[in-house]
Order: C-alpha cells, then sequence, then structure tokens
C-alpha cells in the first residue's frame, strides 16, 4: 500500500475515533444532566477537568509507550513512589528542588522500564508487572506505611493554584498535551516511535535505534507520571504509599478509548485527552447520583472491552 495511502486512512481513522469520542462525551452529558442537572454547573464541569488532569497526564505517558507496541502497568506506582518522595523531603529540598527531583526519579524509574524491556528483550507486560510490585513495595518501605501531612503551601500553590482564573491543573495539562502533540506529530522522535509500533523490524532496517527510542519512550512515561504526582500532591496536599493505585488501568481505558492502537504504530493524543475527560465525567456523574464507587470499576473495565473490540473491527478494516 503506498505510504500517502496508508497516512491519509490513518488520519482519517484517527480523526474518525475523535468524533466518537466526543459524541459519546457529549452522550454523557447530556444524560447524567438529565439525571442531576447540577451535572452542567460550572464548578462541576471545572471539577471534572482537574481531576481528569491527573490521570490525563498519565495517559500521555501511557499513549507513547504503547505507541510503540509496549505498555507500562508501572504507572500508578511510579506516581507512589515520587509522591512520598517528594513529600519527605520537600523541606529540605525547596520547591523547585523538589520538581526537579521528583521529575529525574519518575524518568530514572522509567529508565530502569526501559532497560530491561528493549536491551534484555522481555516482555514490557511483564517488566513492568514486576517494577508495579517493586515500586509499590519501596514507597511502603521508605514511608513505612505512614501517610504524610501539611504539604508545604507554597509548593501547593504551584500546582493547586490558578492564573487569571484558570486552574493550573488545567494550564499544566494544556501546556503537556500541546507539547506531546508536537513530539508525536512534528519530530522525528514521533516518526520513530510509531515505526517502532508499526514494524519494529522495519523500523530498524530503515536506520531507526528501535532500542534506544523504546527506552526513551518509557523514561518519557516515567517523567510523565513524576508530573502527575506533584500535580496530585499539591490538590491534596499529602502523599501516601497507596498514592496512584489504579492508575494504570484508568490510563489504558483513556488511551484506548481515544483511539490509540494496543498493537502500537496508531496513536491519537488528542484522543486521549477526550478518553481521560470521558472517564472522568462518568466517574463524577455516578458520584453524583450516589452509584456504589465499586461500579466505576466495572464501568472502567466495560469500557476498555468495548474499546479494544472496536479496535480490532478497525484494525481488520485496515488490513482489507
Amino acid at each position: 500500500m503506498p505510504l500517502a495511502t496508508s497516512l491519509r486512512q490513518r488520519l482519517s481513522t484517527s480523526s474518525g475515533r475523535v468524533l466518537g469520542v466526543l459524541a459519546a462525551l457529549a452522550a454523557v452529558f447530556v444524560v447524567f444532566t438529565v439525571l442531576e442537572p447540577a451535572f452542567i454547573s460550572v464548578d462541576n464541569v471545572s471539577e471534572i477537568v482537574v481531576q481528569s488532569s491527573i490521570i490525563g497526564v498519565v495517559a500521555l505517558g501511557m499513549t507513547l509507550v504503547i505507541v510503540t507496541g509496549g505498555i507500562d502497568l508501572s504507572v500508578g506506582s511510579i506516581v507512589g513512589v515520587v509522591s512520598v518522595v517528594c513529600a519527605t523531603n520537600l523541606g529540605s529540598w525547596t520547591p523547585f528542588g523538589t520538581i526537579v527531583a521528583g521529575l529525574v526519579l519518575g524518568g530514572l524509574l522509567g529508565l530502569l522500564n526501559g532497560v530491561f524491556t528493549a536491551y534484555l528483550g522481555l516482555a514490557s507486560f511483564i517488566v513492568t508487572l514486576a517494577t508495579l510490585n517493586l515500586y509499590r513495595g519501596v514507597a511502603f518501605l521508605y514511608t513505612n506505611g505512614t501517610p504524610i501531612f501539611g504539604l508545604d503551601l507554597q509548593f501547593r500553590n504551584i500546582f493547586a493554584g490558578s492564573i487569571l482564573g484558570v486552574q493550573n491543573p488545567i494550564l499544566i495539562l494544556l501546556v503537556t498535551t500541546v507539547v506531546c502533540f508536537l513530539l508525536l506529530t512534528r519530530t522525528r522522535l514521533g516518526t520513530y516511535l510509531r515505526a517502532i509500533g508499526s514494524n519494529p523490524t522495519a523500523a530498524r532496517q530503515s536506520g531507526v535505534l528501535v532500542q534506544r527510542t523504546t527506552v526513551l519512550a518509557f523514561v518519557l512515561s516515567g517523567v510523565l507520571c513524576a508530573l502527575a504526582a506533584l500535580l496530585l500532591m499539591g490538590r491534596v496536599g499529602a502523599a501516601e504509599p497507596i498514592t496512584g493505585t489504579g492508575f494504570e488501568l484508568t490510563a489504558i481505558a483513556a488511551v484506548v478509548v481515544g483511539g490509540t492502537s494496543l498493537a502500537g504504530g496508531r496513536a491519537s493524543i488528542v484522543g486521549t485527552i477526550l478518553g481521560a475527560l470521558l472517564l472522568g465525567s462518568i466517574r463524577t456523574g455516578l458520584t453524583l447520583l450516589n452509584v456504589n464507587p465499586y461500579i466505576q470499576y466495572v464501568v472502567t473495565g466495560a469500557i476498555i472491552l468495548v474499546a479494544v473490540l472496536i479496535d480490532r473491527f478497525v484494525s481488520r478494516r485496515h488490513t482489507r
């Protein structure tokens, strides 16, 4: 198939999935507004976006890994480790030092995932399943299982304050989305990431440094997990070793719902953010209706299943 035709088909598919998520998001807003009028209030919509910003940042990193054909199950544990380490040392590191140290720590944890996956030839699913438990255990050992409260107010204002009436988590999410979008669609690195996901052998034969690029994808995912951890610390003013538990499931759901293929090679940054907003809207709507919170897990799992089925259907159409 000619390259230009293939790219047009991929862009058409991506646009179609984004429009589909937008339609689903609109339907969710209509349904929950009918059931609970307070759902459409400005304060509630703002709260949905702020809550979704944290998982949205994690999902952006997950997108960069999944587009290579890999997966990162340790994202929630990276958030947990970065949270407790930064919260413990915030008093001596100062806010700026804590931010830098947190981002570096997240990158190093992602680097470990990437090295084991790319250079030792282990499946990313197995590697990150192991580090999911390893990192979580480190978080518990580091704090002896004790939560850390009373974080510095200056630090919290950086991530939970507002500029010109717009809350900082929303601004940070917007900037991060633009950076990831440009990286994936306008840079050579983005082309390499998609090429590895489409056909790693062909990418290697074309001169792409597959191992180094794969490691970089995991490092970027780790850095974005660290950013999400800092956002969460600013929002709740505390950190504990269970911070980020379950983030991997929600992030994967946001990525897949947004149109990124689990098989790699095709990704949508905009779709990922819309997927995070869709899941956040459903979660908030169910909460307003006093639905059992455990049902949210059922809903998230069902959404992933439906999204994967849609992705398989779309992929089969491409191969015909």
